[in-house]
């Protein structure tokens, strides 16, 4: 934030009659606001590398060739969904960046930022599922079914991982969704 977006905030809470401790308080949920947009480019990045991480590891007893090809080709899905990801977050630091209605506009950019990294993990966790059931076919074949450690570590563990992930960003959806109709509608009038 620099001296003339504060000193533009001022003029504007000013002209409103804020308190100083509405503007402190603002200013520090404007900074959290922020602060929540990075930790959602580490959580891409994180998901991103854990999902290549999983393709790689499996890539190593792929049992046939075309196990490899549908793994090599999951692994460059990831990695392209994953870059336009990043491209994609250049629109939220651009909203994070506007100095009137700051703290709106930050929690906007936040909302569009959570949306973004649901449906991120979404394409991953498809991605991943359709090179991972082939291959995990193929392993039940060689190592049998049931519940023993490897599988437990192979098959069920994943799918219990991606099951509660894709749970969790059910919610985180709906929460930022459910805000973004909430700030739309209680826009203020710019004009006055």
């Amino acid at each position: 934030m620099s001296a003339h977006d504060w000193d533009l905030w001022g003029e504007q809470w000013r002209a409103s009659r804020a308190s100083p401790e509405e503007l402190d308080a603002l200013s520090a949920q404007t900074r959290r606001a922020r602060r929540a947009i990075v930790m959602l480019r580490l959580r891409s990045t994180a998901l991103a590398i854990a999902a290549l991480a999983v393709v790689a590891a499996a890539l190593r007893h792929a049992s046939n060739a075309f196990e490899i090809a549908l793994g090599l080709t999951v692994g460059i899905g990831i990695a392209g969904v994953w870059l336009a990801d990043v491209v994609n977050q250049n629109d939220a630091r651009e909203g994070a960046e506007a100095p009137a209605n700051e703290y709106r506009r930050v929690r906007r950019a936040l909302c569009k930022r959570q949306v973004r990294f649901v449906h991120l993990g979404w394409v991953i966790v498809a991605l991943d599922l359709a090179f991972l059931i082939p291959w995990w076919i193929g392993g039940i074949a060689v190592h049998g079914r049931g519940f023993h450690l490897i599988q437990l570590l192979t098959i069920w563990g994943p799918l219990a991982l991606m099951a509660t992930f894709v749970a969790w960003t059910l919610v985180l959806r709906q929460r930022a969704r459910a805000e973004l109709r909430q700030l739309a509608t209680s826009e203020p009038d710019e004009s006055a």
